[in-house]
């Protein structure tokens, strides 16, 4: 420091003090950087007065919640980019296979956090949903964010997704609820006292929607938020040629997955044909999808596919926050909401369950503020789960006693009456086929991963070898990739101990002792 001084000495006293000014600039907008936020920005709610939404804003404090990007990060491509490239809290994941009904596999990649683990059996379930490409790597924030609540997270990645192997020809496609349906009832299943939501990011909003439009007041949801939904999508897809880098680079991960699975695709796909020639999202639609669920063509595609097809049946409370300079969503990046045609303000108007909210900065899934940055939506989502689940306890407690005054103002029942209601008493006792259904549509559990010593399982009623039930599995090795070899090679390893399962109808469960493999991230 000395020699610097002392030669600095030497110049000119002119050069000295633009030597030293421009320096204390430099350091003084670096530091004002992180403490100057761009004007407090309050988000312009959409929705119809109901009081459900009116207990969500004032638990949420919506109406008066700002949020005030640095100006430094700012840019929509820089609310974009930065919550990828930025570090992430450490969460520890336990990855866990789910076969569907076609023998199709998922996989749920559960939160593990010791200092925060809650032994409440009540606690909140947080099922998220990446976007279409993402996987749990991506939600990390939110997922470490809802865990430090109490609650129970849990992350979706579909069949071929987020490091999934793929056992069947089939890709889940954009809007299909099939496998999500069967994970929402296995959860079900885990945790039936539990109130369970759902977070979904980007194009993730569109199987998330999907869902809720068509299982309707059966999806077994109790509240769910949006975080950049793409409302444009049909036409999106349907439009000829890449709209900007944001749907090439979307394109070329969609073709990374193809090109993964293509063993597996090739006796239903053309895929040499899909990575080479389809150079545009309806092209690789036209060439991929339309194959694997058999449909006619792109209209015919999204027919089925569009994300607010039955938004006429969703009766669960949804979230969704969009920012006016969404570069990947298709918004017009303006003031003006009458001339961002791609946001439906009028569904928001006309429906109770639906509350909107639009800031003029956060680009795509971004919505950063504070030092260190961090996502201002994603609090939001957790806020409004937590105020739908405590409006909906508040609504039960308030009809009790309505019950058993109804209850006890029933008047006294005849001889035959009790004989009636003893006959239905046992009938119902005996379980029903709807229930007999739901058991058997149960998914099954192939594996988890361990890294502890392996030890026995509960035995129910029978014992069941374990290389017989994922005979399905490995069977299939002439059309699944190199991959997927390693995950058969270890279920032939397991076959080959001497373990027992739980066989309840066709939920059949595969595991040891304690935790399971774990990876961090």
């Amino acid at each position: 420091m000395l020699e610097i001084v002392s030669y600095l000495s030497l110049l000119p006293f002119p050069v000295c003090v633009a030597v030293f000014g421009s320096v204390l600039l430099s350091i003084g907008v670096c530091l004002r950087g992180f403490s100057i936020m761009t004007a407090p920005e309050i988000p312009k709610l959409y929705f119809r007065e109901s009081s459900l939404n009116t207990y969500i804003i004032d638990k949420c404090n919506m109406r008066s919640r700002s949020f005030s990007p640095s100006f430094w990060f700012s840019s929509r491509h820089l609310q974009t980019w930065l919550p990828i490239i930025l570090p992430k809290p450490e969460v520890t994941f336990e990855r866990q296979y789910l076969q569907m009904r076609d023998k199709g596999v998922v996989a749920l990649d559960w939160v593990v956090l010791p200092h925060t683990k809650t032994k409440n059996k009540r606690a909140t379930v947080i099922l998220v949903i990446p976007t279409l490409t993402g996987g749990a790597c991506h939600v990390t924030p939110v997922c470490h964010a809802a865990a430090t609540r109490g609650m129970r997270t849990v992350v979706f990645n579909r069949r071929g997704h987020g490091g999934t192997l793929l056992t069947t020809p089939k890709l889940q496609s954009f809007g299909d609820p099939n496998d999500l349906r069967q994970v929402i009832k296995y959860i079900r299943l885990c945790w039936p006292r539990s109130p369970l939501a759902a977070v979904a990011y980007g194009t993730g909003c569109g199987l998330l929607m999907s869902y809720l439009g068509e299982f309707g007041s059966s999806a077994l949801l109790t509240s769910g938020a949006c975080v950049s939904p793409c409302w444009d999508t049909p036409e999106r897809f349907l439009s000829s040629g890449p709209r900007g880098v944001y749907d090439l680079l979307l394109l070329l991960r969609l073709k990374t997955i193809l090109y993964r699975h293509a063993p597996a695709l090739d006796q239903v796909v053309d895929t040499g044909r899909a990575l080479v020639s389809a150079w545009s999202l309806p092209e690789f639609d036209q060439a991929v999808y339309c194959p694997l669920y058999g449909y006619k063509d792109l209209n015919h595609f999204w027919e089925v596919n569009n994300p607010i097809r039955d938004v006429d049946d969703i009766e669960v409370p949804v979230l969704c926050v969009n920012s006016l300079d969404d570069p990947v969503a298709g918004c017009s990046g303006n003031d003006n909401t009458s001339d961002n045609t791609s946001i439906p303000y009028d569904l928001f108007k006309c429906y109770p369950n639906f509350l909107l909210a639009i800031t003029r900065k956060g680009g795509h899934c971004g919505f950063l503020d504070g030092f260190p940055p961090k996502s201002w939506a994603d609090e939001l989502c957790l806020d409004h789960i937590e105020a739908v689940v405590e409006f909906t306890q508040k609504c039960q407690l308030q009809q009790l006693p309505h019950q058993k005054q109804q209850q006890q103002q029933q008047p006294p029942q005849h001889s035959g009456q009790q004989q009636i209601q003893t006959q239905q008493l046992s009938h119902q006792s005996q379980p029903n086929q709807r229930q007999q259904e739901h058991k058997a549509h149960a998914p099954h559990i192939l594996h988890r991963y361990h890294s502890t010593s392996s030890s026995h399982l509960m035995s129910s009623n029978n014992n069941f070898n374990i290389g017989s039930i994922i005979s399905s599995i490995t069977g299939r090795s002439d059309s699944i990739s190199s991959g997927q070899a390693s995950l058969s090679h270890t279920h032939r390893s397991l076959s080959n101990t001497n373990n027992q399962c739980l066989v309840s109808s066709r939920y059949i469960a595969i595991s040891k002792k304690r935790s399971s493999q774990r990876f961090t991230i």
